[in-house]
């Protein structure tokens, strides 16, 4: 037979590996639920180039999980 604290040590652990094994249900956003790409903003390079060879890159539309969000242009310089 089990000591008292071999036992509670043996039903511990099981109960902590136990628990560890739960999972939470994925949330999805259907398709309707999706907004739609907002239009594009204008193209126009912001400030003074930090490199005479630098090149302005646009900005963009990024998904995130539930929306849409604006990503800023900024200045790249070639490698």
């Amino acid at each position: 037979m089990l000591r008292p604290s071999v036992f509670l040590l043996l039903f511990a652990t099981g109960a902590a590996v136990a628990a560890g094994c739960a999972t939470q249900r994925e949330q999805r956003i259907s398709s309707a639920e999706a907004r739609e790409r907002p239009t594009d903003e204008p193209c126009e390079p912001k400030g003074k180039p930090p490199a005479p060879n630098a090149v302005w890159s646009c900005g963009y539309w990024h998904w995130e999980a539930v929306r849409y969000v604006w990503v800023d242009g900024s200045w790249r310089v070639p490698p």
